[in-house]
């Protein structure tokens, strides 16, 4: 059945329109005749030129109620997407992410591609792919930009460059990290002002915190200003314990004592104001190194932490986070407890999730912390694993206290 033929034919004549007008200098009058007439099938790009020409969306030309239940399916989908991110447990997580790939897979065949439905659908099913599969390629992905591109959702294909970056910074490729950004921020400055300010605010962001990575302090500065004049003149507080606590964290591995303590109160006041369990055990990290490196007040980190946890009972998965033993552990070696630090620090990981130099250098240097405690107590074969270990990490991150820290274990240990 010659749908698609007949429904440009019929609109056509509705328009009165003759197929020379319909064509213009981009089709022939033959092949528009073999179109409508069900003997040649145009291509994408031909049909949205059609579609124009008649002044309707693709979608009017190709409805056949497939685009309906397409539409349902992506309802659905982006209903499970939205959960997936709520999701801590990684065998539920996986779980949802096959059933998400089984719900596209029988449709692949009707997903053109020709709105943002289709093309999300596209990408989700990439991307859970992807999720399953950490060695598939992304050279497929950089499509979506294109696609999104053309029909306008700006947004959109600026969290496809996102995506990439987040990529490249999981291999520890902060260069190329930053030369995507730079690329994606390129690609959308002439639509910056037709698109969600939230999303430039992660524009903003990942470009501070990637400057950062490769060690250009000015134009990490440069695009934090921005994103915080944007935040205060829109009213937007989207991010902004993000922003603080990467503002906190450079204070101190940057030994800026005045700037650290700055930035914890403005951390505290959020928190206050937000009333969000996440952003308050956010603030917890900042406040917990505060206590440990700047007021080094050791004997009250168990008791905040403690607190928190009664304060936030319904939210304690959020102190899953490996931070608090590293904490902790710190606190116990420097009140001369090796034994116990040890014994907090058994469990000590690095997370899958962190890539930035500077929170790496955080952790590792709690690795350092270990070592020393392990050769306090006469430990030397695990005080020389650690210390290896947390030195080979950092040896090519920028200079930071913690960098200083680890280097001078390693010398007390092996010299």
């Amino acid at each position: 059945m010659n749908i698609l033929g007949e429904r440009i034919k019929k609109l056509r004549k509705q328009k009165k329109l003759t197929q020379t007008e319909v064509v213009g200098e981009r089709l022939t009058k033959g092949m528009l005749s073999l179109i409508e007439n069900g003997k040649a099938q145009p291509s994408m790009e031909s049909l949205r030129f059609i579609a124009n020409q008649l002044n309707v969306d693709v979608d009017y030309l190709i409805d056949d109620g497939t685009l309906t239940m397409l539409r349902n399916l992506y309802t659905t989908i982006e209903e499970d997407v939205e959960r997936r991110k709520l999701i801590r447990d990684p065998e539920e997580l996986q779980s949802l992410t096959i059933k998400i790939i089984e719900k596209i897979e029988p449709y692949l065949s009707e997903i053109q591609g020709t709105n943002y439905e289709q093309i999300r659908l596209r990408e989700v099913y990439f991307l859970m792919n992807r999720t399953i599969n950490k060695a598939k390629s992304l050279d497929e992905y950089w499509k979506f930009i294109d696609q999104y591109e053309e029909i306008h959702a700006y947004s959109r294909m600026l969290r496809c460059y996102f995506y990439l970056c987040q990529a490249a910074i999981e291999q520890r490729n902060y260069n190329e990290t930053l030369a995507i950004l730079k690329q994606g921020e390129k690609r959308i400055e002439p639509f910056e002002l037709m698109m969600d300010p939230m999303v430039i605010l992660d524009l903003y962001y990942n470009l501070t915190i990637s400057y950062s990575a490769v060690d250009n302090t000015r134009m990490s500065d440069h695009y934090l200003q921005k994103a915080l004049n944007m935040a205060k003149k829109k009213q937007i507080f989207y991010r902004m314990d993000r922003f603080y606590h990467l503002l906190f964290i450079q204070s101190i591995a940057n030994e800026d004592i005045n700037k650290c303590k700055e930035y914890i109160e403005k951390l505290m006041l959020l928190s206050e104001f937000a009333d969000d369990p996440a952003i308050s055990v956010r603030y917890l990290y900042s406040k917990l190194h505060y206590m440990n490196i700047v007021e080094k007040k050791y004997t009250q980190i168990v008791p905040e932490i403690d607190h928190y946890k009664t304060k936030l009972q319904d939210y304690l998965f959020l102190f899953k986070n490996p931070i608090f033993i590293g904490e902790e552990m710190y606190a116990e070696f420097k009140l001369q407890n090796y034994s116990k630090a040890l014994q907090i620090g058994t469990a000590l990981t690095i997370p899958d999730y962190l890539h930035h130099p500077i929170d790496l250098a955080k952790y590792y240097q709690f690795f350092a912390v270990r070592a020393l405690a392990s050769y306090y107590e006469k430990d030397e074969v695990a005080a020389k694993r650690d210390i290896i270990f947390a030195k080979n990490g950092v040896e090519d991150f920028p200079e930071t206290i913690y960098k200083k820290f680890i280097y001078k274990a390693f010398n007390e240990i092996f010299i």
